[in-house]
């Protein structure tokens, strides 16, 4: 059996009691606007992003990935936003438009250089296309947005609690509930290697599937009953993660002991109706045992 997840969904609150689902409500229509017309996707690599306590894996319609020039590129639109920005695209004269703060940042397709508030500005590379989202080197966005960033166990790590106010952050943050509630160290398991898939079915459904590992860098064992390795899946209406605690009709995982140097993989599964894929996180995190709570 996969492992169970929660769904937070639009307008009601239910319990799907076959796939033994929670389903409860947040307070938009649309989580973000990212364009994905090609649903299938088939991911495998090691994790290069970090924002606050999640790694970011994917974000529509490609996840971070390195070029053949070794450089660290990522979806304009999807970046932007999870960060806070406001993206805008003119199909007219193919220019990405982003507003971060007092700074209006233009990239141009097909030109190796952005416009800092009317000011133009050299980039080394081009902008790639791809199911008509703009991808460009990661450090060339975050210099322009002006945002430091540091290169932590072969990773960009970007920390800020303002990113928390994004509109996706901002879902996720309050959704989490073992983040709010059982939450011991938020980000002592280092996200490592990942597998991702997903395909239209026979149906019409979203189906796919994560698989994740992470290595142990604490320094110490983590005890039994601890380990939340803990996945998020942002589509375009929905958000859904796995469930941090048992109740009535969810049961609670197996968490193993993980020793110092040490990893540890999951697998979960999710499927939806007609909502793209627009993100996955992962938190690497430990959260209080039964008796720690007490």
């Amino acid at each position: 059996m996969n492992p169970i997840f929660y769904v937070y969904a639009l307008c009601r609150i239910t319990m799907l009691s076959s796939a033994l689902l929670a389903v409860a409500l947040f307070s938009t229509s649309s989580v973000v606007n990212a364009a994905q017309t090609d649903h299938s996707l088939n991911f495998s690599g090691t994790s290069l992003l970090k924002v606050n306590d999640y790694d970011v894996l994917y974000c529509a319609p490609v996840g971070p990935y390195t070029n053949e020039g070794n450089r660290l590129m990522a979806p304009l639109r999807s970046v932007s936003e999870l960060l806070g920005a406001k993206v805008e695209y003119n199909m007219k004269s193919q220019e990405a438009v982003v507003n971060w703060g007092k700074n209006k940042i233009v990239f141009h397709k097909g030109k190796n250089m952005y416009d800092l508030n009317g000011q133009s500005v050299q980039m080394d590379t081009y902008p790639e296309v791809k199911q008509d989202s703009f991808i460009i080197p990661l450090g060339v966005l975050l210099r322009a947005m002006d945002i430091p960033f540091e290169y932590k166990n072969n990773k960009v790590v970007l920390q800020n609690e303002s990113f928390n106010q994004s509109k996706v952050l901002q879902h996720v943050t309050e959704l989490d509930w073992g983040r709010n509630n059982l939450l011991d160290n938020n980000s002592i398991l280092d996200i490592q290697s990942f597998k991702l898939t997903s395909k239209i079915n026979s149906t019409g459904e979203l189906e796919g599937n994560l698989t994740v590992s992470a290595l142990n860098r604490s320094g110490s064992a983590i005890k039994e009953g601890k380990e939340d390795l803990h996945e998020i899946f942002v589509f375009n209406q929905t958000i859904s993660m796995d469930a941090d605690q048992a109740s009535i009709d969810i049961p609670d995982r197996k968490r193993p002991r993980i020793e110092i140097g040490s990893s540890v993989s999951r697998s979960i599964s999710f499927v939806t109706i007609k909502d793209p894929l627009q993100y996955v996180l992962v938190a690497g995190r430990t959260i209080k045992t039964k008796d720690e709570l007490k």
